[in-house]
């Protein structure tokens, strides 16, 4: 079978603060919502945030620790690499209106090794700056070079977001965005990071490394109707890319099993998914059986991808 194999997995959720320990949770249906404070809100927020992070810590401070504790469930695997240096794409927040990320500082702590590390460095190839969307970019970009041999024989692809600082939280509640008495169809801010370890075919097995799941393919789009427009979506820019992936040789070769996706739990992702759905009904399972990051770690952001892709390969 064709396809870059998966050969490493680290998470780091509010349910779950390794692999096992997330997917174990999410097959118990558990979830960790709770009251959090946000400063000039009028009550507190729901939200899922990791409870052994301090609750005054930043945006960025959050995202360093998850990103770190995911990262730590592939670096075992990091050090099979022939070279020694590994070379890492990160999926990112996109601007919006949680707190800004000082990106420096967050690149410096996900790249600098734990003590005593040897082999496995990672090196920065890419940085991508699209929310819900920026693991399968980031993801796009390590396969694309992974085949025209412009890095070598394996790649990181990760993700990691927090919208639960005090920061965040207070201007969702200010968009008047969040999940509340005023507003049903709200979200429930979240966090999360995620990586996986991506080979060639054929090199996971030369490098001692047992495959966990292969990649078929992996399709990007723009939605010309975003929610940020507000205006109905006629979900074209997922359509889109649900239709290039049924055209693809593998990932279109069968029937889809299952759809995992990263949406949060307002019905403007519903809709849209709906959309795309029944236009690619002949691919797509029937009846729809579809499992939603919301249902776990509300709005993970661009964290939310990478958690959603370790249930695929474990569902």
């Amino acid at each position: 079978m064709s396809g870059e194999r998966v050969v490493g997995l680290g998470l780091c959720t509010p349910i779950g603060t390794t692999e096992e320990m997330t997917l174990a949770s999410m097959r118990a249906g558990l979830a960790r919502f709770a009251e959090a404070a946000a400063p000039g809100a009028g009550e507190p927020v729901r939200a899922s945030r990791l409870a052994t992070l301090d609750p005054s810590s930043t945006r960025t401070e959050r995202m360093i620790a998850l990103g770190r504790a995911a990262l730590d469930g592939v670096r075992e695997r990091l050090k099979a690499s022939p070279t020694g240096r590994v070379p890492l794409y990160l999926g990112l927040p996109e601007p919006s209106l949680g707190a800004p990320v000082a990106r420096e500082a967050l690149l410096g702590a996900l790249l600098s090794a734990p003590p005593g590390q040897a082999g496995g460095a990672l090196s920065l190839v890419g940085a991508f700056e699209g929310g819900r969307a920026a693991f399968f970019e980031a993801l796009s970009a390590a396969i694309g070079d992974l085949r025209a041999g412009r890095v070598g024989s394996m790649a990181v692809v990760g993700a990691v977001d927090s919208l639960c600082d005090a920061d965040s939280l207070a201007a969702l509640s200010a968009a008047r965005l969040h999940l509340s008495p005023q507003n049903r169809d709200g979200r429930i801010p979240g966090e999360a990071a995620g990586f996986v370890v991506v080979a060639r075919p054929g090199a996971a097995a030369g490098m001692g490394l047992e495959a966990m799941g292969v990649v078929l393919g992996v399709a990007l789009g723009a939605e010309p109707a975003p929610f940020a427009s507000r205006v109905p979506s006629a979900a074209d820019g997922l359509t889109g890319v649900f239709r290039a992936l049924r055209g693809d040789e593998a990932a279109g070769a069968r029937r889809v099993d299952e759809v995992m996706s990263c949406q949060p739990g307002e019905s403007f992702w519903a809709t849209e998914l709906s959309r795309a759905y029944l236009r690619n009904a002949a691919w797509m399972p029937e009846p729809l059986a579809l499992r939603a990051a919301g249902e776990w770690l509300g709005d993970a952001g661009a964290g939310a991808a990478p958690v959603m892709l370790a249930a695929a390969l474990h569902r």
